[in-house]
């Protein structure tokens, strides 16, 4: 069961969560699946950029208890300031991760994949395919345009 009290194991668990989808995301077998994982990447951005903001403000306002390694009270306070600040500015880029995220889900989900094996080019470049099994023993005829009800932007749920 997950723990909500050890914050150093959550972000254990978190990394190497991270580190699993960095190597599974090498190649995609199906494109459809960048859908799925750039929906859930932009959550996860989204929950890392308030984890960073609590991580920011555990350090400003416990600032007063803060010393550096030679038990300096004063160096340790501007040392805790000066993360904080440094957290306050990746917050930032995180909710800019996100707008691009966002951006970028949007466009994979107006894409509509096609088996290799069932697609041909016109003449004019266009892209044409017979009807094409989709997950879950669905069929779409991709020259009417047409979606199985259910399905946004080309991508089953």
């Amino acid at each position: 069961m997950p723990t909500i009290a050890s914050p150093q194991h959550d972000a254990e668990d978190a990394a190497e969560a991270l580190r699993r989808l960095s190597h599974s995301t090498r190649t995609f077998a199906d494109p459809s699946d960048t859908y799925w994982v750039l929906s859930d990447l932009a959550a996860t951005v989204r929950r890392l950029e308030q984890v960073t903001t609590q991580v920011a403000a555990a350090h400003s306002d416990n600032a007063h208890l803060a010393h550096d390694d030679h038990g300096q009270a004063a160096a340790g306070h501007v040392q805790a300031l000066t993360a904080a600040s440094h957290l306050r500015k990746a917050v930032e880029l995180f909710g800019l991760a996100h707008i691009s995220l966002d951006l970028a889900l949007a466009n994979s989900g107006a894409i509509a994949w096609y088996d290799p094996s069932s697609t041909t080019l016109t003449a004019t470049g266009a892209s044409t395919a017979l009807a094409t099994e989709r997950p879950g023993g669905r069929t779409q005829d991709a020259r009417d345009g047409s979606r199985p009800a259910g399905q946004a932007g080309g991508q089953p749920r």
